[in-house]
């Protein structure tokens, strides 16, 4: 099939069509899709031109891009977010509204963060981790007061208690960047790139990664097999297969070093 012709929403809807990870560049897309499917019809390969008559074994690549950590903890960073929301909304009935409407800011911020944590950004668990932080502080300034921005409930809970239960949920919500880091990427979510660009990719991003069905784009019909060559990792020697005519740097799926082929 030929990748290269396509573009990069093409790509990254097959992608997701196969369940693959649909994050990364244009090269990183291409050489996910090559090596599902050299996964599902092992062959050997001609390597360059100069020797055609040289194959190698193909190597079977298990990929393991249902990642459910990201998604587990995402989740319940957007339950999280709904239910301070929520509370920020209740509290406008007592005519709070300073404090119900920072409640709901910080609500619609656990959301944005989940949301991307979901997606397996790094940026989601930070974010997260910030919103946290600002909300303890909140905590502690109004722990005196009946307020949706504090548990103190008028000071009736112990200041202790905050404090603890604050860094409580920043630990917990640090767990899968200290347990299991390679389970989500680097660089910046599609959400960030709407908010600040409002790019037709990242749009496509999103709704691929939140909601398939929304996406309406016609696939483009596959043509002719490109030829491709064996490279190996520098790093950990893992055997890859790229485009005989591409020459840039790759990411290794294995060890996420990235090389360059020439």
């Amino acid at each position: 099939m030929d990748y290269d012709s396509s573009t990069l929403i093409q790509l990254k809807t097959m992608c997701k069509d196969r369940g693959l990870r649909i994050s990364g560049s244009k090269t990183e897309v291409v050489i996910r899709l090559m090596e599902d499917d050299e996964s599902k019809s092992p062959q050997p390969i001609s390597i360059g031109q100069s020797n055609p008559q040289q194959t190698v074994t193909q190597i079977i690549h298990i990929n393991n891009s249902s990642k459910s950590l990201p998604v587990l903890f995402g989740i319940a960073i957007v339950i999280y977010g709904l239910f301070r929301a929520y509370v920020g909304v209740m509290f406008l009935g007592e005519m709070i509204y300073f404090e119900s409407f920072i409640a709901i800011i910080l609500g619609v911020g656990y959301i944005t963060c989940g949301i991307t944590t979901m997606q397996g950004y790094k940026a989601g668990i930070y974010g997260a981790l910030g919103v946290l932080a600002i909300s303890g502080l909140f905590s502690v300034i109004y722990h005196a007061e009946f307020s949706p921005l504090s548990i103190g409930m008028g000071d009736i809970i112990p200041i202790e208690w905050t404090l603890c239960c604050s860094g409580s949920c920043m630990l917990i919500v640090a767990i899968p960047l200290l347990v299991a880091p390679d389970e989500f990427d680097d660089g910046k979510p599609p959400i960030m790139n709407l908010l600040m660009g409002g790019s037709d990719i990242a749009v496509h991003e999103l709704s691929q990664g939140l909601a398939p069905s929304l996406d309406t784009r016609s696939k483009a019909e596959p043509k002719a097999a490109t030829e491709k060559i064996v490279v190996s990792c520098p790093h950990c020697d893992k055997s890859l297969k790229v485009p005989s005519d591409f020459s840039g740097n790759v990411r290794c799926p294995m060890c996420k070093e990235r090389f360059t082929v020439e």
